[in-house]
């Protein structure tokens, strides 16, 4: 799985070193070139995706008591982690999204509560451009690259290796397209020009995907048969109805009937002998199939999250087409260190299926659990470390009374955890709100006057200060909420320049998930005085975003709060509203603003613009050095660069743009840096042949800009961007 290697013995004398540079926040260019992707501190284990929901999760080991800028009363410092996916469709691994988590210094006072700690941090993935109606027995299986960084927000250079965390490559598999339309099948299937009667059929037809039951005993088992599955595993789902004793199934249907299975010389007795009879190794049972790899707690959202990995291409009851089965993840806790694991927390599970083009090192998949901690907060001054134990069970629903306890097929992780701090509630009902457009309120500074509202506030600069715009999406999860519906709520806005408190009455769509299956509920706060009902019941209903409302911030700029008022009582009445802390956030809604008309001069009005000296579209002999001025202006300037098209007419091939256009691209260096004004360059003719040619400016600002797409199905995913402007001009180089 690891893409460098990880460098996690050092000397006395190195960790000397690299511990002060960490208590100096140095920017990790500072650090030689060798000493990249050192994971003595912190490093990146387990990386899975949940097709289900679109989900991708990341495990990180936190290894060392210290090393970590301040204790849990203090900022600390903060895990980045971004992800990269390689769709295998020659664009190469693309910028998927980053996340982040709170470390801090945690000292190690007994052995049972010694490091190293995992955590858990995930992010949903825009993957439904990237599902195809397949074969089926056949998936999409893109490439993930998972980058852990401390303290730095990673590049988004893929390649990059950051100084301290590491690199980490996997596969993943997508689902198959549930919503065909007709243009789609015409196209998945090259058959347009076969199909006289395409002109008559409305491209927009809906084709619905439904699952296919499992083909006939006799042809399912010879199949099995020939794929090496063994007799056990193709019937277990079978036979264990039979053995309550045993284990529990989901349901109380076999896959198939026991008579016909022994008509066609299945001997049934020695497969139920190897089942009640299974060969233990220590925390593992059969783990030829699969296996759970790794554990680990989202202190900012109080989920729990799992790695699997699927070791086989056949062995999991139907392809792609048919329902297929389920991984099962019991997790249970040891609140009190002391070697029992004395309360079962919950049972996650995701589904999987046969799939031929299974690369050699498997495929990995994730569940995730939301859990109410608020009756088992501390404060800061008492970091709360406590053991977890996650159960995995393929098709057989994990024990909930035996944590010990073990299927025929599945095997147990245990590991450290921190508990965020809080204050215990008294069983009222709270409520603990995780991010703001994917930033956890940690990292967002709510003190310091020049950098108030704004994001990724002790990460070093110029991963630091990024403003909020577009849409606000506001996460968090009620706490002693009780029964889905029983809680109220409703989010408000003010702008601390002026004004009052505002109800936000965006309509909203919340998609509920519940044993896998997501639904989608509309609400509209419009009708009901701002008012929001509260779906999700956890552990076993939850929001797949953790969505408490949409915003959209339209063209608002400047220092905002935010708050979330909240009650049982659904007459609303002011006496039993509670309200939650105010959050500071800084709106920047203000893009660059581009001259769009060839001049001789730069645009004063505008803050992006570009001229060749003696205007555009001239002609140049090969060889002349052309001069221009360029113009980059923004209050959050993040970057500019150049491109040159056509690309292939550069001669040698493989120049850098760099030797070509000088300066080609500029970077924030520093919270003051707003752009750049009257900036010459020049571009050198000397390396184009005779052609035509264009040059593109492009710049970005560093504002964190929501945005929700709307798929074919219903569903919508969040993304986030930031403001981006362009401009062309074209010039001509003479034989």
């Amino acid at each position: 799985m690891d893409k460098a290697l990880a460098t996690d013995n050092l000397t006395d004398q190195q960790v000397k070193l690299y511990l002060e540079n960490r208590k100096l926040l140095l920017l990790s260019k500072f650090l030689p070139q060798q000493t990249s992707g050192i994971t003595f501190w912190e490093q990146l284990m387990c990386v899975g995706f949940n097709p289900d929901v679109s989900r991708l999760e990341a495990v990180v080991k936190i290894k060392q008591p210290t090393g970590y800028s301040g204790g849990l009363c203090s900022t600390g410092s903060h895990e980045f982690i971004r992800f990269f996916v390689d769709y295998h469709d020659g664009a190469g691994f693309q910028d998927a999204g980053v996340t982040s988590f709170k470390v801090a210094d945690i000292p190690d006072p007994s052995p049972h509560t010694k490091h190293p700690l995992h955590y858990m941090a995930y992010i949903f993935l825009n993957d439904e451009a990237h599902r195809r109606f397949t074969a089926c027995d056949t998936a999409t299986i893109p490439t993930v690259r998972t980058v852990l960084s401390w303290n730095t927000i990673p590049s988004l250079n893929p390649n990059d290796v950051p100084h301290f965390g590491n690199v980490v490559d996997i596969n993943i598999q997508l689902k198959r397209k549930r919503i065909i339309f007709w243009g789609d099948l015409v196209k998945e299937l090259d058959i347009k020009e076969k199909l006289d009667i395409l002109p008559q059929v409305d491209e927009e037809f809906k084709l619905p995907v439904i699952d296919k039951p499992l083909p006939p005993v006799e042809q399912f088992y010879k199949m099995y048969k020939g794929a090496g599955v063994e007799d056990h595993r193709t019937f277990y789902s079978s036979i264990i109805p039979q053995l309550p004793q045993v284990a529990q199934l989901p349901t109380t249907a076999p896959v198939f009937d026991l008579d016909i299975v022994s008509k066609i010389g299945v001997n049934i007795a020695d497969i139920t002998k190897v089942i009640t009879n299974p060969i233990f190794e220590k925390d593992n049972a059969n783990i030829d199939y699969e296996q759970l790899t790794c554990v680990g707690l989202n202190t900012v959202s109080d989920t729990l999250g799992a790695v699997i990995k699927l070791k086989k291409s056949t062995g999991f009851s139907g392809n792609l087409c048919t329902a297929g089965s389920k991984e099962y993840v019991a997790f249970w806790a040891d609140w009190n260190n002391d070697g029992t694991f004395d309360e079962y927390l919950g049972t996650a599970s995701v589904t999987v299926h046969d799939i031929s083009n299974i690369p050699k090192d498997g495929l990995y998949y994730n569940v995730a659990l939301p859990l109410d901690l608020s009756k088992r907060l501390k404060s800061c001054e008492t970091p709360n470390v406590i053991r977890i134990r996650g159960v995995l069970s393929w098709q057989t629903l994990p024990s909930t009374t035996d944590p010990n306890a073990l299927n025929f097929y599945g095997n147990r992780v245990d590991v450290r955890v921190q508990v965020r701090p809080g204050v215990q509630d008294g069983g009222k009902l709270g409520i603990n709100i995780f991010d703001v457009n994917g930033v956890a309120i940690s990292n967002i500074d709510q003190v310091a006057i020049a950098t108030r509202g704004l994001a990724y506030s002790s990460a070093v600069f110029p991963a630091a200060a990024y403003p909020f715009g577009g849409l606000i999406k506001l996460s968090g999860m009620f706490t002693n909420s009780g029964p889905s519906g029983t809680t109220f709520y409703k989010v408000q806005f003010l702008d601390t320049s002026g004004g009052t408190w505002q109800d936000v009455m965006d309509k909203q769509k919340f998609q509920i998930i519940e044993s896998s299956i997501l639904t989608l509920h509309d609400q509209d706060p419009s009708l009901t005085g701002g008012w929001l009902t509260y779906l999700p019941a956890v552990p076993s209903r939850a929001e797949k975003l953790s969505l408490l409302a949409f915003w959209d911030s339209g063209n608002r700029n400047g220092l905002y709060k935010l708050r979330v008022l909240f009650t049982k009582d659904p007459l609303h009445a002011p006496a039993n509203i509670s309200y939650s802390a105010e959050t500071y956030v800084y709106l920047d809604n203000t893009g660059y603003t581009v001259n769009g008309a060839p001049s001789a001069t730069l645009d004063p009005a505008s803050t992006l613009d570009v001229i060749i000296a003696g205007g555009d579209c001239k002609f140049y002999n090969k060889g002349d050095v052309i001069n221009g001025q360029l113009k980059v202006l923004d209050k959050f300037f993040s970057g500019w660069y150049f491109d040159l098209q056509p690309a292939a007419h550069i001669t040698p091939p493989g120049t850098p743009l760099s030797t070509i256009i000088s300066p080609s691209s500029r970077s924030c260096v520093s919270l003051a840096d707003n752009g750049n004004n009257g900036l010459a360059f020049t571009i050198d003719t000397k390396y184009l042949q005779s052609c035509g040619y264009t040059i593109r400016l492009s710049a970005t600002d560093r504002s964190l800009v929501g945005y929700k797409i709307t798929f074919l199905d219903g569903s919508y995913i969040y993304n986030l961007t930031s403001h981006y402007a362009e401009k062309y001009l074209g010039f001509a180089v003479l034989p």
